[in-house]
């Protein structure tokens, strides 16, 4: 009988130990696939800022606190891309009560939500994930302040984050 048991929770802590989050698994299936573009900046680039003063107190304090920015978006003149819709696919598996929703956009043939996991009133984690015509998703992790992240988006050119400015007073201050 403890054999079993003791066996029982070997398997469980293994599962718990491989299993990959919804974000993980969407850069894993489409990430070095032929027709799909991927951006991964590692906390490593961002500790090298660390040493750089860049007289912008924004950008220093965002940069200083980022863990990681992972891009992900469908070439769109590659053929086989079509049916691929990363809101549909990842929305089916995300933990929604980990998230917050910032702002949602809904078209024809488009959906684009932001959201954002906060821990201990922080958020820790932010989402832009675009579905439709447009597939893009963007998992930025670390200590985030979104007015200074959409600083950061016009700095580094990275479309879709720029209307964090009109988001940020839906954020609670902490």
């Amino acid at each position: 009988m403890k054999h079993s048991i003791l066996l029982f929770y070997l398997i469980a802590l293994t599962e718990i130990a491989f299993s990959q989050s919804p974000v993980d698994k969407l850069f894993d299936k489409y990430g070095s696939k032929d027709g799909y573009t991927t951006v991964v900046i590692t906390q490593h680039m961002f500790d090298m800022f660390k040493d750089v003063n860049t007289n912008d107190k924004d950008f220093d304090g965002l940069v200083k606190g980022l863990k990681s920015i992972r891009i992900l978006a469908v070439d769109k003149e590659n053929p086989k891309n079509t049916g691929v819709n990363f809101y549909k696919e990842i929305m089916k598996e995300l933990p929604a009560s980990e998230y917050n929703e910032l702002m949602v956009i809904k078209q024809k043939d488009q959906d684009v939500k932001f959201l954002v996991k906060e821990v201990q009133g922080k958020i820790v984690e932010f989402l832009l994930i675009s579905g439709g015509k447009d597939n893009a998703f963007i998992s930025i992790q670390g200590n985030i302040d979104l007015k200074s992240l959409a600083k950061l988006s016009k700095t580094m050119n990275i479309q879709g984050l720029k209307s964090l400015e009109n988001v940020n007073p839906l954020v609670p201050k902490k």
